[in-house]
């Protein structure tokens, strides 16, 4: 665990929303998931200290393009000096409640893949609700939306059908990565 992200947890522990970064298999398993056998536009929501966004970066080819939104403004700049040479990754010091917004003005409509840890379950039902419309409007009819979750609870959710979860036993606490697809409810 890097000193930055125990002073995070420190300073505001619901927000990072975790106690321990994940583990390098949950971060393999969520990154796997993303197909680069061609150029892709992923977005990575709540990204914090960034051990799945490096993950994700080993494994896409030169045309991709990586955006990533982060809320908390010292992890926000901690990424820009990690990626800073990376031409393919952007980095916004945001929120996702405006995901689509940002986008549009990156020019990065409908992207590929949105990967998300935030912890919905224990965020406030309004905001949630309010979050998981936001990332929903910004999936095209393609767009596959992965996260990783203590609860499958998402995958019920009316917004998105569930494509396939898997548990990953080895990371702290143990989690389910989820891939959705945005729901006909939600078009």
């Amino acid at each position: 665990m890097s000193l930055l992200f125990f002073k995070r947890v420190l300073a505001n522990p619901i927000r990072v929303g975790y106690l321990v970064p994940s583990s390098p298999f949950l971060t393999r398993k969520t990154a796997g998931r993303i197909d680069f056998s061609k150029p892709r536009v992923v977005v990575e929501l709540g990204p914090g200290e960034g051990c799945h966004t490096r993950q994700i970066v080993r494994r896409m080819n030169p045309g991709s393009k990586l955006v990533l939104i982060e809320l908390d403004a010292h992890f926000a700049e901690h990424l820009q000096k990690q990626f800073a040479h990376d031409t393919r990754v952007t980095v916004v010091n945001g929120d996702a409640l405006y995901l689509p917004e940002t986008l549009e003005e990156l020019g990065c409509l409908n992207p590929d893949y949105i990967v998300s840890g935030i912890p919905f379950t224990i965020m406030e039902r309004q905001l949630r609700e309010q979050l998981l419309a936001s990332i929903a409007r910004a999936m095209g009819p393609d767009s596959i939306f992965i996260t990783y979750q203590f609860s499958l609870q998402l995958s019920e959710h009316e917004l998105f059908d569930l494509k396939r979860s898997e548990h990953c036993l080895f990371n702290v606490p143990p989690l389910n990565v989820i891939e959705l697809k945005k729901s006909a409810a939600a078009v």
